[in-house]
């Protein structure tokens, strides 16, 4: 499933959630680069647990 993956898309929004302070926004792009590599659930609420926080950062680490 890697190959579907859009690896700057997912940089890009991992990248942004690693440079701000604002944790609204940091959730925000966890949760669409997660959703984009289907490590969490497409459910429309981007209020992610510290948990799922941390699986999409290592899932996003994988990809490089």
């Amino acid at each position: 499933m890697t190959e579907d993956i859009n690896k700057s898309y997912v940089k890009r929004y991992v990248d942004k959630a690693n440079s701000t302070d604002n944790e609204a926004v940091k959730k925000n792009c966890l949760y669409r680069a997660g959703t984009h590599m289907e490590v969490i659930e497409c459910n429309g609420d981007d209020n992610l647990t510290p948990e799922q926080q941390q699986i999409v950062l290592d899932a996003a680490k994988g990809l490089k």
